[in-house]
């Protein structure tokens, strides 16, 4: 409806390459959903683990995203053991879980391509009823505050990879300045979520680029945005994919219940 409108959409929190259409209307302001698994299937490979287990959403999403890792774990030599399907809800991601971490597969590692909600209890359920102990790992929509504050005991050490730094430790002024906001408005819980740090690169990088628009058209808008921004030490550069700011980092659920690089 924004595109219909002629009004330029600054930032999707997708990384959907179905939305990369290269629509000149669209600024991304993160790496793709492809860039991220591959390297999230780079560091298993790394970590010297050669068959993987998948469980991923029965829809669009988790089958476009099947399809690349099945790609990218061929030119890594990666072997998948197993891929199962779950409904979206996660109403059997039980049972899928159950088939993917079955013994006979041997899987090294297992990859959850599942929203926050039913990842969280596939992940709980593999580690204390299947007693699975190698590596799991999530996508980065799912560093939501629900899993930065979740406390469970057997998400400790699950690996994601994040588009974008996290804001507690990062040493840019942008998150600086995410801080001290979070601290003045009394939010502290703010701090924990990737995705609240997310919202605030987006607005931030509107906000830069509306002040070079003197005239309140969008034309002009669309031009301030083709410009690079120093967004307090951060560098936005839209390339001829629109696409602004190709950051990944992988990052862990730690002991302590923190998500840290």
């Amino acid at each position: 409806m924004a595109i219909k409108g002629g009004l330029p959409v600054v930032g999707l929190r997708s990384g959907a390459a179905e939305l990369r259409d290269g629509s000149p209307l669209v600024f991304h302001l993160r790496a793709s959903f492809s860039d991220e698994l591959t390297l999230m299937l780079s560091t298993i490979k790394g970590a010297g683990l050669d068959r993987l287990a998948v469980v991923y959403s029965d829809d669009a999403f988790g089958k476009s995203s099947m399809e690349h890792v099945k790609v990218a774990a061929a030119k890594l030599g990666l072997t998948i053991a197993s891929a199962v399907a779950a409904e979206r809800t996660g109403k059997d991601v039980i049972q899928a879980v159950d088939k993917a971490v079955d013994i006979q597969h041997k899987a090294g590692a297992l990859l959850m391509l599942m929203i926050v909600a039913p990842m969280v209890k596939g992940v709980t359920h593999a580690r204390t009823t299947k007693f699975f102990m190698n590596p799991v790992f999530c996508m980065s929509f799912c560093a939501t505050r629900q899993l930065a504050d979740s406390t469970e005991k057997s998400l400790a050490g699950l690996g994601l990879v994040s588009a974008f730094p996290l804001p507690r430790s990062s040493t840019t002024e942008l998150a600086g300045r995410f801080r001290r906001l979070a601290e003045a408005a009394k939010r502290p819980e703010a701090l924990r979520s990737l995705t609240a740090f997310e919202g605030f690169m987006y607005g931030s990088v509107l906000s830069a680029a509306l002040s070079k628009v003197p005239d309140g058209q969008r034309s002009s808008l669309q031009t301030a945005l083709k410009r690079p921004i120093d967004l307090a030490g951060v560098r936005v550069a839209f390339d001829t994919q629109n696409v602004g700011y190709h950051y990944l980092q992988v990052v862990r659920k730690s002991g302590s219940g923190e998500i840290k690089a």
